[in-house]
């Protein structure tokens, strides 16, 4: 509620329309319109009612500090966080850990930015209004001395908690679960020791010279929620992620849905080995993977001899199934054709071809050099091609041959051995193996559910995005701050999503999360001063039908702009 208020200087007395918000966790009178003297306040009275009017972005944080206060995130970080000297927990500006690091994820959820320039960013939304507190001090340092009071070893029991509770509120099937890794490169210098999380490996995003942090992450089939993350160090490989993360994978998914005997764990190709597969078996799941069919020719070859049709979502695909052992165990497997995949590794092998070419030509140049300091020996020379010309695919089809050039010299030409590229077409390219010990189910449902690792691809995508829901970038360089600021992006990344889900079941919504998230933002909140009756309005601006329905699914109304989450208190 605003009020009237007045300070003295310099012997005048000066008006003010005020408010009363927590500022550094104390109750404060924060300035809504300056009025100036008793003068001016006569001869504002004298005039015509005019309005002054603000407004600020408010759809997109209202909908998600509505769903962290039903989701009790800010308390079940406190519940975690050690207290102190005199049995007290840390605060900091008037806020807990969990209210800074729920803020913190907020503001990733809805505009990418560094923590130092948080409060930029909280000065355009409602932020302040909704909670009734000022975040002015809330800098860098707030977020890293927050970050700092959170234990690592917490980390996966505070996501285990908001999951279930999550789950608890909605009811998500937990049949099939989705799982795959990634990493996100970082600018971490080489010579800081004190990370040892961030370490050079495969970047998926091909910036090898950089040192890179991984993600291990599982969701659900269905609206893709996050269920389990763990951040690894980043030389680690996808095959040795998941053989040292299935334990306490498997004790998440059990935590969270009570039961193991009907999930269905999905995961691609790179995660897969013998001794991963029977490590899942022994864990009590069932999984839906898929293996390299280079490694299994075999199977290939006999699968090209017997494919026939079937319907995928409309679509007739060719495919095979059979039943066998595979590494020491019976297994359904599933062979087909993918007309996506084969156009996507033709491309690849187009593009790797080039860059073996300018390879070579550089090479051909350096040993015809009249000028050269010294003659190669065919030996030498072959070894150098055979390593110019090594790649998937490729040193099938890349041919060479050496000769002589000039006395006591060699050179070589290259070409493309093309009935060994159409015969690669014709057998290998575009087949996926998918294996599965759900023997029970039709090829059918088999290849729906691999289908559904794209969904968690999907989900890494934005991640990776750049305005919103992103992990990077991040400027931290301590294991233990890289790894909550990983947290916090999950927690923003998870609120996010419900809101979209409910969104898309409540309110019909069919446009992707990023646009989703941009829509929100268009929800704007509106305050109106009237300068004469000095009376103080907020109202939500008109917006199309269509996001007026998103607002009221999501609780973005009128009729409840507060928001009731204690974000300074510990319960």
């Amino acid at each position: 509620m605003a009020f009237l208020a007045s300070r003295t200087s310099r012997g005048k007395k000066y008006w003010s329309i005020v408010e009363s918000r927590r500022v550094n966790g104390k109750p404060k009178n924060v300035i809504l319109e300056y009025l100036g003297t008793a003068d001016t306040l006569r001869s504002r009275l004298a005039d015509d009612d005019k309005l002054s009017i603000s407004s600020c972005s408010h759809g997109d944080t209202t909908a998600l500090l509505n769903l962290a206060a039903q989701l009790d995130i800010v308390n079940i970080i406190n519940k975690h966080v050690p207290a102190g000297p005199n049995n007290t927990k840390p605060m900091r500006d008037g806020l807990t850990v969990g209210g800074s690091l729920v803020l913190a994820a907020i503001g990733r959820a809805c505009r990418l930015t560094s923590k130092m320039g948080w409060y930029d960013w909280c000065e355009t939304t409602s932020l302040e209004f909704c909670l009734k507190s000022s975040f002015k001090s809330l800098d860098s340092q707030h977020f890293w001395d927050q970050m700092h009071a959170l234990p690592e070893d917490a980390i996966a029991r505070i996501e285990e908690e908001i999951v279930s509770r999550l789950l608890q509120i909605y009811p998500v099937p937990l049949d099939t679960l989705l799982y795959d890794t990634t990493n996100f490169f970082t600018f971490i210098d080489s010579s800081n020791n004190r990370c040892t999380i961030a370490k050079r490996g495969k970047n998926k995003q091909k910036r090898y010279d950089l040192r890179q942090v991984g993600m291990a992450l599982l969701v659900s089939r269905k609206h893709q929620l996050p269920l389990f993350h763990k951040t690894y160090d980043g030389n680690k490989n996808d095959c040795t992620v998941f053989k040292d993360t299935l334990n306490e994978l498997s004790d998440r998914i059990k935590k969270v849905s009570a039961e193991l005997q009907d999930v269905t764990l999905v995961f691609d190709k790179g995660n897969n080995s013998k001794d991963n597969l029977k490590q899942v078996t022994q864990n009590g799941l069932f999984y839906v993977a898929g293996l390299v069919p280079s490694h299994f020719r075999s199977l290939i070859k006999e699968a090209n001899e017997s494919f026939s049709p079937i319907d995928i979502n409309g679509d007739q695909i060719p495919a095979w199934r059979t039943k066998r052992e595979l590494w020491g165990e019976q297994r359904t497997c599933v062979v087909t054709i993918s007309k996506q995949l084969l156009e996507g590794q033709l491309s690849g092998i187009d593009q790797h071809l080039e860059t073996k070419y300018k390879l070579l030509e550089e090479f051909k140049r350096q040993i015809e050099n009249p000028k050269r300091a010294k003659n190669y020996s065919r030996e030498q020379i072959q070894e150098r091609l055979n390593r110019i010309i090594r790649g998937q695919f490729v040193d099938a089809i890349l041919k060479y041959d050496i000769f002589e050039f000039g006395e006591g010299s060699n050179s070589f030409t290259y070409y493309i051995d093309n009935e060994a590229f159409e015969e690669l077409k014709r057998d290998l390219l575009g087949r996926k193996i998918v294996i599965t010990n759900r023997h029970q189910w039709t090829s059918e449902e088999i290849l729906l559910a691999y289908r559904g690792q794209s969904k968690v691809e999907y989900a890494f995508r934005n991640m990776k995005n750049p305005f919103h829901l992103a992990i990077r970038p991040q400027f931290h360089w301590t294991d233990q701050k890289i790894k909550v600021h990983f947290l916090i992006c999950i927690v923003g990344y998870l609120l996010a999503t419900v809101a979209y889900m409910k969104a898309r079941e409540s309110a019909g919504y069919r446009r992707n999360i990023n646009h989703f998230m941009e829509d929100l933002r268009r929800i704007r909140l509106a305050c109106y001063v009237k300068k004469k009756s000095l009376k103080v309005k907020y109202q939500i601006e008109t917006v199309p039908e269509d996001i007026r329905k998103l607002a009221s699914v999501l609780g973005v109304t009128d009729d409840n702009l507060r928001v009731s989450l204690q974000v300074g208190v510990y319960v």
